[in-house]
């Protein structure tokens, strides 16, 4: 047998685990800084289906090395504010779900984007009685249901593979199988801000972090615990630790903890993220729309709690995106380059510290960036600042990106090049270049806004 699979297999259950997930990649991918729920996915869905979802729940605890004696639960799957209303447990409405106006999205290499008016979500807060959090996980169980951020026709408008989430095993017919065992560890209060995509710093900043803005004057926060993964980046811990004066009431959950919170602070967030989306399920505009007012009053209400930092020496900056990562901008150096020549400092956020990020947004009254997580830090920067983004030719994902960037003060356009091959089957996102004509033109709708588009 196959020594890193359960004790208790015979022989021949490790040898088919082991051909349809190899040991060594699940733990790999599990326990990696960036863990890779997407990539194990496929692999995970054949062990489940070949061996049957309590096998899964053994072998995929086995790897992440968590003791006891582990079940899969099936659990009916319901939309977390609407299933909290409707049992009446204490709700927080912080932003009622409406149409708002979406503002015009100028852009250089197409056509303006026109404004429009589309349906944002509800913000709110709801205390869960009895609930069960799983690190790495979107979902939160309470008792036989299964919880999960969805409002609307979010989930059954995008075709999802949530088998991709860190705790769900298996999903079919309304219901998902998730991980449990006795003994639990319990605590009394606290705040989720754990999620599949806790690791990456874009949705950090736009999906998870949010959550804590909006508890931080609401009565009672100041005791509560907050939880968040393990395999976050530096930047992550440093960004909780200005937002709370310290870590003291930070918990962390290890890969594949579960933990039993008598009254769990579940928040929504601003925008929809499925959870395993198929490639192109999100097309079309009208999609990613926010309340940028409550978002930016949010921003106002944490800046407040920032502590003094001196603002960085650069007025242009341009962030530069790493040629490892999708989404890859393939005429980079050239890109660089012509920002160079425009006096533009090129810098590349991944080795700074989340405060020295912070000085830059606020010193910066240019920032030019690939799309990306990078730009994320924009929600930091002061109202006057011009944001120049350069992306693929697809227009529409931008909305919640104009209306906070108006409601922010700050000035936005998009500059949009070309892809040169078509997206592969099961490819999300492609890589594209920028024409270098086009960059001035980007320069000159920045600086006036009302010069009309190329």
């Amino acid at each position: 047998m196959h020594p890193s699979w359960p004790d208790p297999w015979p022989p021949e259950r490790a040898a088919q685990a082991e051909a349809l997930l190899p040991m060594a990649r699940l733990r790999e991918g599990l326990l990696a800084p960036r863990p890779q729920f997407y990539g194990l996915r496929p692999g995970k869905d054949a062990l489940a289906a070949a061996l049957g979802e309590q096998a899964l729940v053994e072998a995929w605890m086995a790897a992440l090395g968590q003791p006891g004696a582990w079940r899969a639960r099936w659990c009916t799957l319901q939309p977390l504010l609407a299933h909290a209303q409707a049992r009446g447990w204490p709700a927080t409405l912080f932003s009622a779900g409406r149409e708002v106006e979406v503002p015009p999205l100028p852009a250089v290499g197409a056509p303006d984007q026109p404004a429009g008016r589309y349906r944002c979500r509800s913000m709110a807060l709801v205390r869960l009685p009895g609930a069960v959090v799983h690190s790495k996980s979107n979902l939160v169980r309470v008792g036989e249901v299964a919880l999960l951020d969805h409002q609307d026709d979010e989930l059954a408008r995008v075709p999802c593979h949530l088998s991709t989430d860190g705790a769900v095993l298996a999903h079919r017919d309304g219901r998902v199988a998730l991980p449990d065992r006795e003994g639990l560890d319990r605590l009394p209060q606290a705040l989720s801000l754990l999620g599949l995509h806790s690791f990456a710093y874009g949705h950090w900043l736009e999906e998870l972090f949010p959550k804590l803005w909006a508890c931080l004057d609401v009565p009672g926060f100041e005791a509560v615990t907050v939880l968040v993964d393990a395999q976050m980046p530096a930047q992550h811990m440093a960004s909780l630790a200005l937002a709370l004066g310290g870590l003291d009431r930070v918990r962390v959950l290890q890969p594949g903890q579960a933990l039993q919170v008598d009254e769990l602070w579940a928040v929504t967030s601003p925008l929809y993220y499925p959870i395993g989306p198929a490639p192109g399920a999100e097309d079309g505009v009208g999609w990613h729309v926010m309340d940028g007012d409550w978002l930016a009053s949010c921003l106002h209400r944490l800046a407040e709690r920032w502590p003094a930092l001196p603002d960085s020496p650069h007025r242009r900056i341009y962030l530069s995106r790493a040629d490892t990562q999708h989404r890859r901008l393939l005429n980079r150096p050239a890109v660089e380059a012509w920002f160079r020549d425009q006096g533009f400092a090129v810098l590349d956020c991944n080795g700074l510290s989340f405060p020295e990020q912070l000085a830059l947004m606020r010193g910066a009254e240019w920032i030019v960036a690939p799309e990306g997580s990078a730009l994320s830090n924009t929600l930091f920067a002061r109202p006057g600042t011009r944001i120049g983004v350069l992306a693929g030719p697809q227009l529409a994902h931008h909305e919640s990106y104009a209306q906070v960037t108006q409601a922010l003060g700050q000035r936005l356009c998009l500059c949009l090049g070309r892809q040169p091959r078509a997206l592969r089957e099961g490819e999300y996102f492609g890589n594209y270049e920028i024409d270098l004509d086009l960059l001035p033109q980007l320069i000159q709708r920045l600086d006036h806004p009302a010069a009309a588009a190329a």
